[in-house]
């Protein structure tokens, strides 16, 4: 997926293009979870489309819970849904900045073998 350390330096066109791919891969992911998120709220809740979907945006945007569920599954599940959106922060931001931290080490590998040279 990466160039190999013996490749040269991707252009800035063809990075921005990894950068968008790696974006469209975390919207995916999100989208995913909301889903996941609503279906769940819908389940154990009962909650309109609407609502669910709002409640599972708000768990997976960080700000927690709107209202406490009053079913136990619909506690159980939103304490489950949490803990995943913690993962999903985690694994998005990793993500995201996957590209960046690979160019910067590349790019660092790259001068150490210019200066090894000299």
């Amino acid at each position: 997926m990466y160039e190999h350390v013996s490749e040269r330096l991707l252009t800035v066109e063809r990075f921005a293009w990894r950068l968008c791919k790696h974006a469209m891969y975390v919207l995916g992911l999100l989208a995913l979870s909301a889903a996941l998120g609503a279906a769940g709220f819908m389940a154990f809740e009962g909650h309109a489309f609407g609502d669910a979907i709002l409640h599972a945006l708000h768990i997976l945007s960080g700000f927690g819970l709107m209202e406490v569920p009053g079913s136990l599954a619909g506690r159980v599940f939103a304490t489950l849904f949490g803990l995943y959106a913690s993962l999903v922060f985690l694994a998005a931001f990793s993500v995201i900045f996957a590209p960046v931290v690979h160019r910067i080490l590349h790019k660092l590998h790259l001068e150490a073998q210019d200066i090894a040279r000299d």
